[in-house]
């Protein structure tokens, strides 16, 4: 039964269906899209390693891809797990016409581990990523592209830039831990608005197996379904946030169970969510706990009491501990004088940042700096 929303996923099988064709059927079906497929790999996996991968000759990918437009001419492709160069010459060509290609291309496993050969990247460099309307990839394969470190907020935006250099419509980077317990995503667009930031507790771990995946063939579903980039954006880390962190120790009683083994609502999951995006956007502008609290249309006490039972800490630790990692990375991998880094994170003077450090660290910023093993 054909659908108005169809949507083509072009990716691996994964035998444990936890990621690959699977998953994207799944995701795909769930948020009321209808999938086509053209499988390009076979792997034997578990959810812990890659054991064997079996390619797809290129011209038996190429004839699934053609006669899923012949058929069904999808609204949007996915495009995943691809080993082979001419399959990604062929693809480029095939596809080419789809106004929605996401490309989610799985450089990387959600484990670290090389999937593909650094003349398959480069394919997907010089044919693959200027038709996309979303590219997506894990911080470590930016890392590996651009060969650089990404560690920090500024790092992450920096990267997108330079890789939305390559010719895509956008570019959501995916999986930076710019602090303890919090992971971020940035997604930025060719169009120059504001970038967008989402952040969650690493509560499960946002490198689950199969997650990226799953996040970029909702992102196709959403695109195909009218979406813009933004609301597309949004809608596949909202779905993609209830799977994994509402997902956790589920109790059948609207609460999730933290690491803590404390109750937590599903609300106070998505204020402590907010906050931190919050805190993402505008750490190097607002310290106060009232500003937040204000922005989320609650009292500072009962945001209090959210953090305290989301994450065992009170937002005053989480927005001076997100700030501490920011000034700690532009101290050890920066020449800026303290008093530049001053002004950069809005301290009204040196004396001010110096305290604050001196407060969060026991040692003063010149002492951090000239000790690389702190």
């Amino acid at each position: 039964m054909k659908n108005f929303y169809t949507i083509l996923s072009v990716t691996g099988s994964d035998s444990t269906g936890g990621s690959g064709i699977q998953a994207d059927i799944k995701t795909i079906y769930s948020l009321g899209g209808y999938a086509v497929t053209a499988i390009t790999a076979i792997t034997v996996q578990t959810s812990e390693k890659i054991i064997s991968v079996e390619n797809i000759p290129s011209d038996l990918v190429t004839a699934q891809v053609r006669t899923a437009f012949m058929e069904n001419r999808p609204k949007a492709v996915k495009i995943g797990l691809v080993r082979d160069i001419e399959t990604v010459k062929a693809l480029a060509k095939e596809t080419v016409g789809c106004q929605n290609i996401v490309v989610d291309a799985g450089f990387l496993s959600s484990r670290g581990e090389k999937l593909v050969s650094q003349n398959v990247i480069a394919a997907f460099e010089n044919y693959i990523f200027h038709n996309a309307k979303v590219l997506i990839l894990k911080s470590q394969e930016a890392e590996m592209l651009l060969k650089c470190r990404i560690v920090s907020v500024e790092d992450m935006l920096s990267a997108a830039k330079k890789i939305l250099e390559s010719g895509a419509q956008s570019v959501l980077l995916q999986g930076g831990h710019c602090a303890e317990g919090i992971v971020t995503d940035v997604f930025i667009t060719s169009g120059g608005g504001e970038p967008l930031f989402f952040t969650s507790p690493d509560i499960r771990g946002w490198n689950y197996h199969g997650v990226a995946g799953t996040l970029s063939s909702a992102f196709a579903t959403f695109l195909a379904k009218g979406e813009t980039l933004e609301n597309a954006a949004k809608k596949a880390h909202e779905y993609i946030r209830n799977l994994i962190v509402y997902s956790v120790a589920f109790d059948g009683a609207n609460v999730i169970r933290h690491i803590h083994n404390q109750p937590v609502s599903f609300r106070h999951v998505e204020i402590y969510n907010a906050l931190m995006s919050l805190v993402v956007k505008f750490y190097d502008k607002a310290r106060d706990v009232s500003f937040y609290a204000e922005k989320l249309n609650i009292t500072s006490r009962y945001l209090s009491q959210i953090t305290q039972k989301t994450v065992g800490k009170s937002p005053k630790q989480l927005i001076d501990s997100y700030l501490m990692k920011e000034i700690e990375e532009v101290l050890h991998s920066t020449s800026m004088t303290v008093q530049e880094a001053a002004y950069k994170f809005g301290f009204s003077t040196q004396a001010a940042f110096c305290k604050f450090f001196k407060t969060q660290k026991g040692i003063s910023p010149t002492e951090f700096r000239n000790n690389k093993n702190i």
